[in-house]
């Protein structure tokens, strides 16, 4: 192992494509694989010329074995003569505040304080001793969630950190191959009791799964990695198709859905995943890829998808948006009919309201979002209002009390939409709801008013719908 790791171990300034005099942070646990990646990198960074810093987190879960881990690394430092920064984190208590698991918090905290470091003391790469093993966990733990490509792509060998590049020169050789190397060494170091703990996931896969796969196949977990490797350049490939594609559907206002119709499933999905997450702050699981999939291709009008956090998708007229789902009902009271111009509800609703000398022979004509009113200016003043939908609302039309709510559906209205809509209402009741219709046998006058309700950024599309349906 001594000969062939030393044979085939690349340099971290190899792998992230930088200069040989690139300074390195090794993320130093104390435990056997970055214990050899040490022993590694100490003799490269004389041979290569690099500046080599260490950095230790103790994530403050194991008490007394996490401060014995701490002072064996701050002593191996000490005995190469390197640089080494060491974090104190109260993880038990940050997982608490945040509501997540242990591990993700510690993974969190942990590569911030890599990111900050790198930063500050400007530290261009990263190291961390991940090696095949590793690899194989990240497989099968990702297999048995249902990942993608993008996640079966495993640990990547190098990618982008904070403003530099994080390596893995382990990623290709296996914890046997790792041990073996401190063993041929003499390198000592320390071992995490809670790697033995099969409560986690992880440990339970490399305590009862991967012994298996050992028995059955050649080193696996060289294996994995290859396939991983593989994946990743599928991955790739069809994730720069996808950005082209994303620049064809964005707009202001959401996803053009015409482009996307036309695209080839994976492209297409790639683009939903990147929208969402681009929009939420929240990568969106397969439930919410396919459910917005099923939106795209049906169109389906008045349907709404539910996402991570406040957020709803939906497809209007050929555009899918996300928007952010209103916790309570909203209630503007009961405003006054009145001349003149009304932004409503953060500028997604204007109303207008316009006395007119119009053709006196047209009686409450109303379209979907306008109506002409012909009532005396005594009744208007008295008896209208508007105000926004209540439970049980209904509307008369056809000798019948017809449930708002249904008619809304039936219209196409999406749930967000309904709830934003101002409908004018009389002493008996509602009078006329906007894109829906008017109530049957209204009072008529000598005076003419013209009522406008526009939806800001959807007005165009129900104007199509307009003059496809005519009037109401």
């Amino acid at each position: 192992m001594k000969q062939r790791t030393i044979k085939n171990f690349r340099s971290p300034w190899e792998m992230a494509g930088l200069a040989p005099s690139t300074p390195v942070l090794l993320a130093f646990s104390g435990g056997a694989d970055s214990r050899a990646l040490l022993h590694l990198l100490a003799e490269r960074s004389k041979h290569d010329g690099f500046d080599l810093y260490l950095v230790h987190v103790n994530h403050g879960i194991r008490g007394e074995e996490a401060l014995r881990d701490q002072c064996f690394c701050q002593a191996l430092a000490q005995t190469y003569g390197l640089p080494i920064f060491v974090k104190a984190l109260d993880v038990p208590r940050m997982a608490k505040e945040n509501g997540k698991g242990m591990e993700e918090t510690a993974r969190e905290a942990r590569y911030a304080y890599f990111a900050e470091l790198m930063r500050t003391q400007g530290i261009p790469i990263l190291v961390t001793a991940h090696h095949a093993d590793d690899n194989l966990e990240t497989l099968l733990f990702r297999i048995s969630r249902g990942s993608g490509t993008h996640g079966l792509r495993g640990i990547a060998p190098q990618r982008p950190f904070a403003a530099g590049v994080l390596v893995r020169p382990l990623l290709f050789f296996t914890r046997r191959e790792i041990l073996s190397y401190c063993e041929e060494n003499g390198l000592e170091f320390v071992t995490d009791s809670s790697n033995a703990d099969t409560a986690y996931t992880r440990n339970r896969l490399r305590a009862d799964v991967v012994p298996i796969l050992e028995a059955l196949f050649d080193t696996p977990q060289k294996k994995a990695t290859e396939a991983m490797c593989a994946l990743g350049e599928d991955d790739a490939y069809l994730s720069a198709l996808a950005d082209e594609l994303y620049e064809k559907a964005i707009c202001d206002d959401g996803l053009r859905c015409e482009p996307l119709r036309d695209a080839p499933i994976p492209l297409f999905k790639r683009v939903l995943m990147r929208w969402v997450a681009d929009h939420t702050g929240h990568s969106p699981e397969r439930v919410h890829v396919e459910a917005i999939s099923t939106l795209l291709f049906s169109d389906a009008a008045g349907t709404e998808v539910a996402l991570t956090g406040d957020y709803v998708a939906v497809c209007e007229r050929g555009l899918l948006r996300i928007l952010t789902r209103e916790r309570e009902p909203l209630d503007m009271g009961e405003l006054a009919f009145c001349e003149g111009e009304s932004i409503l509800f953060g500028n997604r609703v204007r109303l207008t309201v316009k006395k007119d000398g119009l053709n006196t022979n047209v009686h409450n004509l109303a379209t979907q979002s306008c109506i002409i009113l012909k009532m005396d200016s005594a009744i208007i003043n008295n008896s209208l209002h508007w105000r926004t939908v209540r439970n049980g609302d209904r509307l008369l039309q056809g000798g019948m009390h017809k449930k708002l709510r249904k008619l809304y559906g039936e219209a196409g209205i999406p749930p967000h939409r309904r709830a934003q809509m101002p409908i004018l209402c009389d002493g008996e009741g509602i009078l006329w709801a906007p894109f829906i219709g008017v109530r049957d046998e209204i009072p008529t006058g000598k005076d003419a008013y013209m009522v406008r309700v526009e939806l800001l950024s959807l007005e165009t599309a129900f104007a199509e719908s307009q003059r496809n349906g005519g009037v109401l």
